[in-house]
This record gives C-alpha cells, structure tokens and sequence, in this order.
C-alpha cells in the first residue's frame, strides 16, 4: 500500500524553504505534495481520488486557501484539512478545518502536525483491528456452525491457507490413545474448493511434513515461521530439511486451556508465507477459536461414534447415557468459554466509553446484559465541535441480539465516519434501508423472521448548545432543573419489511442550556418484572430521572442501579438493560 497523500496549495509569498523543512520533516510517512497554483492542486487532488489513492491531508494559505480546504474535504471527508493564517482574528472562526497561526518561526506548526499525523496512523490502527476482528468473528461463526468434521477440517485449512498465503495445508493432532504420538488428519490446496478424502496416518510416514519441526512446535507450543536460506536458523541445516525442497514453513499450534488440540502446518514451494502484519495478527488471535472450535468438533464426532456403539448394546444403557451427559456439561463449559471470548470482541468493537466522557465529562452509563452479551449498545462518534451519540436495543438476547449490535456499529461508522452523514433523521434513514438489506428482508425467504432494532440517535453541538434528535422506537428525555419532557420518537422498527417507499424519521431541534441532563434508554429496565409479575412502567422511569437529575451522573448511575434492584427483588433479568445520561456543560 502506498504513503497517503498529502496535497499543499502554497503560493510562493507563503512557501518559504523553512515551511517546506517542517513538513517535510513532521510528515515523513506521507507524499508531500506542494503546488504554487491552486488549480494544479485541485487537479491533482481530484485524479488521485480517481485513482484511488488515500488522501490524509490539504495545506493552504488563509484566508485566500479556505474555499480550496472546503471543497477538498468535501470531495474526500477522510482526510484532514490545516490552514495557516497570519491573522489570529481567523483562527476564531470554526471551520471543517483546523487554522493555526503561522508566524515567521514556522517550527510553532509542529505540535500541529504532529497532533494531525497521531490521530491518522490511531485512526488506521483502529480500522485495521475493527476489520481484524470482524472477520475472526465471521470464521468462528463458520467453523462453531460446521458439526460434520471431514467439512470442518476443510474450512480449518481453507482459512488458514487464504489468510496465510500457503499452497498446501495439513491438520496434525495427538493421537487419541497415544496423546505423546502426532497423527496427521487433513489436508487441503489452495486451488480445492471440496474436501477430500485423507487417510489419518503417523506424522513420520507423511513425507511433505518436516516431522522434526512439528514435534518441536508440539513442545514449544509457540508458532514458528521457516523460511530457505535463513543461514542464522538451524532448522535450515537439518539433514530432512534439503529433501523437501519448500521455501516456507508456518506452523499453528491450536491451544485450549494449556491443552494441545491441534497443529496447523501450511507450506509453500517457494514464497515466503504471511505477506502483511494484518495476516500475521489475525493467524495469531485465529488459533484460539480454532482450537475450541476443533475440539468441539471432535467432541461432536466422539459422540456420535459412541452413540452408535452404545446402541447395540442394550445392557450398558446407563453407562452411555452418564457419558452423555458428562459431554454436555463440556460442551455447555466450551459454549460459555465462546460466550466470554465473544463478549471480549463485542467490547473491543464498541467505541471506548472514555471517548464519550472526554467530550462528555458529567455522563454515565449502565450496562447490564441480561446473558454474557446481549443486544444493547451505545455508539459514538464526534466530529470537530458536533457529537452523534446514540443507544440501540437490538432484537433478541445472547450471541443473536451480539450479532446485531456488530451489524449496527459497522453500519453506523461507515454511515458517519466514512460517509460523512451528521445529521440523524439521514442517518436513520440510511441505516433503516441498510439494516434491511444486511438481513435480506427485501428476498420472501427472510420476511417472516422479524429481526430488527430500536435506535435513538442525538447530534449536540456543546460549544452553541444545540441538540437533533431522531428516534426510531427509542424516545429522548430532557431534564431541566427538575422537570422533564419527552421527545417521542417515530414508531419504526429499522431493517423491519415495509411496504413501498422506505419510511422517513422526524427530526427534533432542541436549544440547552448547561447543567441540563439527557437520557437514552432501551426498555430493559420498564420492562423489568418484579416478583409479582409487575413492569416498572415508562412514567415512573421519568419521575425517576426528575428526582435524580441534579445529582452527580456518577452517582445517578449507583442510584438507579439500587432502584433495578430493589424492584427485581428475587426475580430473574428479563430483558438486555442500557441507560445512558450525560450532562450538558
């Protein structure tokens, strides 16, 4: 991939060599791209767009610059926008840009710099992780979806081989009866699409396998990358090691709580394998699913040869049915193992909630999934002075209502972060539309399946003390001074069937004031059943909030967590509950 592009408009009264220095020095791991014309500069912005190129940041004199900024951001939001100014009474005025004050020391434009180069490369860590992470959740559901092992293996080595570059690929576990004694039980090459039939045999008597190699990494239990030629590595002057005529080896060690469950041993003829650093992080996380997933499988495939055993023989009925059951519980520890993993990758998805309480210092949030995960979530994303927060309740509990808050964080970054849509009846509407179209309620199929989700959806401006509001299913309330008032929302499910033209969502204007306090909210918590089979109710929720609204959010949060559980009683969650409150400074 190629530096990002960065395109300056800097006529010659204002590009000074000094000037030239800094950027060159500050933005090193870019392509400086300087034009005394802005024409030129307009031109070469608009092909690298066409052609595809990642735009990181505009540079251009102000206030002559500022149209040139303007449009440039428009074309590309992604990108970042600096104007320098030898007037400071410019720099009041907001902008999608950031002005600076350029005085004759032009070294004062480094914190700038600096600042704008550290908020790109944390922007692409994060998107890279993001794109890490969703697809090791797409293989997992894969792989924990797959029950008959020959197909299971299959994939196994498929997605190893497409993540990793390889030609061909094996599967090597412990022996059942000999766990010391390797055996190996699959193979697959890149260009198979199906399985096929592999005899289970010794690790010695299959000769593409570097057999020595494998029986350190079973050891070791560490990956290990080898590659021809590396004099340094002593592998490489094994006297097998010239009879098998590769140029890489990888192997995998699958690991389930301290136990081997497997080796993945992937080969090529003669590249290296593991091209990029995001391949290389994603093997490494994949191995942990992998080996529960493996063990699963195996667990699955040792029961249904017992099962078969165990019926032809009548006598010893109670012995198969207690095995059974000591599987099950297995499995139920391995599916609440999955659960604990899958609840760690929906944390990691949703946005830090030290970002919102930066820009939202007094703000609380109460988090209370009815199982491990659940389908409630909170979003946000700020923008220059403007925040989009929002709180979703997402049908259904567990890994299902999981899904679909992974579902609305991807659509919702690609919707304001990518696409640049601020204001929430669009982003609703946008989201609506997608949200169908990702569960494919548009094919007759899936229209009688009713998954879906409840959104409300804010943008404030703290700094003029404006608020828009949109809300499909999920109200707003408004604290100010002890009274509260209730901003209805538009009775829409998104990603539910409708019928012809894809609804629209109203949009509410509100004018703050500080101290005033906002509430979002699934309906977990009005919802929630007291032992005599009672719902708390939606208006005594809001006189809730008017008693305790002028205390600190901190403890308005330890406050209604008290009140959830006094009306609980001894009575089970029934519901996923999200509350979050934030004050306006």
């Amino acid at each position: 991939m190629s530096p990002p592009l960065v395109v300056a408009w800097l006529p010659d009264e204002v590009n000074s060599p000094s000037l030239r220095s800094v950027l060159e020095e500050e933005l090193g791991m870019t392509q400086l791209q300087i034009f005394s014309q802005v024409q030129e500069a307009q031109a070469f912005t608009e092909k690298s767009i066409l052609q595809g190129e990642e735009l990181f940041l505009f540079i251009a004199p102000l206030p002559e610059g500022g149209q040139f900024l303007e449009e440039s951001l428009q074309r590309w939001p992604l990108a970042y926008g600096l104007g320098l100014s030898r007037d400071a009474s410019l720099l009041l005025e907001e902008k999608k840009y950031l002005s600076v004050y350029l005085n004759s020391q032009v070294h004062s434009l480094r914190p700038y710099l600096r600042e704008l180069r550290q908020r790109y490369q944390e922007r692409q860590r994060s998107e890279r992780q993001n794109q890490i992470l969703t697809e090791l959740h797409r293989v997992s559901l894969s792989l924990t979806g797959e029950v008959r092992l020959e197909w299971f293996i299959f994939k196994l080595l498929r997605i190893a081989i497409e993540n990793s570059g390889a030609e061909e690929a094996f599967l090597i576990v412990p022996d059942p009866l000999h766990p010391t004694t390797l055996q190996v039980v699959g193979y697959a090459e890149s260009r198979e699409h199906e399985p096929r039939p592999y005899a289970t045999q010794p690790l010695h008597a299959e000769p593409r396998i570097f057999a020595p190699l494998v029986e350190h990494v079973a050891r070791a239990r560490e990956n290990l990358l080898l590659v021809d030629g590396e004099e340094q590595n002593l592998w490489t002057r094994h006297p097998d090691w010239e009879k098998l005529s590769v140029g890489s080896i990888l192997c995998l060690p699958l690991i389930y709580q301290g136990k081997l469950i497997g080796i993945l041993y992937l080969l090529h003829s003669s590249n290296t394998l593991v091209a990029t650093p995001e391949k290389a992080e994603f093997l490494k996380l994949f191995t942990a699913p992998a080996a529960i997933a493996l063990q699963n499988a195996q667990l699955y495939a040792e029961m249904e040869e017992r099962v078969r055993e165990r019926t032809q023989e009548v006598i010893r009925q109670k012995e198969e049915i207690e095995r059974q059951s000591l599987l099950l519980r297995q499995q139920n520890d391995d599916i609440l193992a999955s659960l604990r993993y899958a609840q760690r990758v929906q944390r990691a998805i949703f946005p830090p909630w030290s970002e919102l309480q930066r820009a939202f210092p007094e703000s609380f949030l109460l988090y209370q999934p009815r199982e491990i995960v659940g389908g409630d979530f909170y979003w946000f994303a700020q923008r220059l002075s403007k925040a989009i927060v929002a709180v979703g309740d997402c049908t259904g509990h567990g890994i299902p209502g999981a899904f679909m808050t992974i579902i609305a964080n991807t659509l919702l970054k690609q919707i304001v972060e990518l696409e640049g849509v601020f204001k929430p009846s669009e982003i609703l509407y946008l989201l609506n539309l997608r949200v169908r179209a990702a569960l494919q309620h548009e094919e007759a199929v899936y229209q009688r399946f009713q998954e879906g989700m409840e959104l409300a959806l804010l943008q404030i401006d703290p700094k003029r003390h404006k608020l828009l509001y949109a809300g499909a299913g999920r109200p707003l309330f408004w604290v100010r001074q002890g009274k509260g008032s209730e901003i209805r929302p538009n009775r829409i499910t998104l990603g539910a069937p409708y019928e012809g033209e894809a609804p629209e969502f109203t949009l509410h204007s509100l004018d703050l004031a500080s101290g005033d306090m906002l509430y979002l909210f699934s309906d977990g918590f009005t919802d929630q059943l007291n032992p005599e089979g009672k719902r708390y109710q939606l208006r005594k929720f809001y006189e809730f909030f008017e008693l305790v609204a002028d205390q600190p959010a901190k403890q308005q949060g330890l406050l209604l967590e008290a009140e959830l559980q006094r009306w609980m009683g001894g009575a089970r969650q029934t519901d996923d509950i999200l509350i979050l409150g934030l004050r306006i400074p």
